[in-house]
């Protein structure tokens, strides 16, 4: 993106005649150079001349060329004259004042003369003595009440009777062969099976988690609306612990162990 110009104000703007030599420097260094001449024109004795048509040469060069701390040196010029013939006192003159007003002495005052009134003396006034102010009745305080004071009674501690809980048996996996389900296992070590409780009643959305024989969990998962779950690839040969979990709804941990056949679905019934 190419930058715009400055704007220059078109009442200072100097024309320019060659390079960056304006106008005004121009008729400076003319003038030096016309006074040169003048003088080689007069031809006056050399001594004189020549040391002349230098130094007015010299001063239409530094007019033109040579400004010394931001000013033409004709500015220092005429500032120098103009500061030679100008008046170094000043003295102050009151105007709108005539001579007689301003010497007339000041007309005398007479003295004000203030009454003196004497003084006032105050007159004796009769004080009577005020009676004196008698005590005030002394109020016997009664006996302080005796305070019995009773041995502090033992704070009372709830007694905590910890819940029983029935500790989680472990039991042998209990298959029913004759029951259908609708993901009947045909691979072998697929596990499926059913949960209910010990009335028969379908329990929906237990978590049945299954570990190894070291106590890792290896699968993980929930029992439909029907109660019925299903894993969903074959495990390895092993020993395995089936861990249920509903809230409300106890189960024991069920032992299995896989030889590679195809398992009947198993029942898994709460407590």
């Amino acid at each position: 993106m190419e930058q715009h110009p400055v704007p220059q104000p078109l009442t200072s703007y100097e024309f320019r005649l060659v390079g960056d030599m304006t106008l005004k420097q121009f008729f400076k260094l003319a003038s030096g150079v016309i006074l040169a001449l003048i003088v080689y024109g007069i031809n006056p004795p050399a001594f004189i001349k020549w040391p002349l048509i230098i130094l007015f040469v010299l001063i239409g060069v530094g007019m033109a060329f040579l400004p010394l701390e931001g000013r033409p040196l004709d500015v220092w010029i005429v500032a120098f004259f103009k500061r030679i013939y100008s008046p170094t006192q000043y003295l102050w003159k009151q105007k709108g004042l005539n001579k007689e007003t301003s010497l007339a002495k000041p007309a005398s005052q007479t003295p004000v003369i203030k009454p003196i009134t004497p003084p006032i003396t105050p007159s004796p006034v009769n004080i009577s003595p005020t009676p004196p102010i008698p005590p005030p009745p002394v109020v016997s305080s009664p006996a302080p009440a005796t305070v019995l004071k009773s041995s502090p009674l033992p704070p009372l501690r709830p007694k905590f009777v910890p819940p029983s809980i029935s500790p989680m048996a472990r039991v042998q996996a209990k298959f029913v062969p004759n029951i259908i389900i609708p993901a009947t296992p045909t691979m072998p070590n697929l596990l499926a099976g059913f949960t209910h409780d010990k009335n028969g009643k379908i329990i929906e959305g237990v978590i049945l988690e299954i570990r190894d024989s070291s106590g890792n969990p290896v699968r993980a998962f929930k029992s439909n609306k029907l109660g019925q779950f299903i894993s969903a690839t074959p495990l390895p040969n092993g020993v395995y612990e089936i861990e249920a979990e509903k809230e409300g709804f106890p189960f024991d941990i069920i032992k299995i162990e896989l030889t590679g056949k195809v398992l009947s679905p198993i029942e898994i019934v709460s407590k």
